[in-house]
């Protein structure tokens, strides 16, 4: 991800935010009350009931999350 951070023509931070917003949206909708932290952590339960051999479960997905997040911020 450092790559696709220092590519000017990448997404800012700010349009990132806007890709995940119809996520959070519908995630919310459904269920009142939610924090971005609820959907966060619902998302990695969902991680590791997924095959592992693709995904590796909650915790690889948290730190991929956490290097491309870092990578990615202005």
């Amino acid at each position: 991800m450092d790559d696709i951070a220092q590519d000017p023509s990448s997404p800012s931070a700010a349009q990132m935010a806007e890709y995940a917003r119809p996520a959070w949206e519908l995630y919310a909708a459904a269920h009142p009350g939610v924090t971005i932290a609820d959907l966060i952590s619902d998302l990695l339960h969902l991680a590791d009931s997924l095959p592992e051999e693709q995904y590796r479960g909650a915790d690889a997905i948290l730190d991929r999350a956490r290097r491309d997040y870092f990578a990615e911020r202005p």
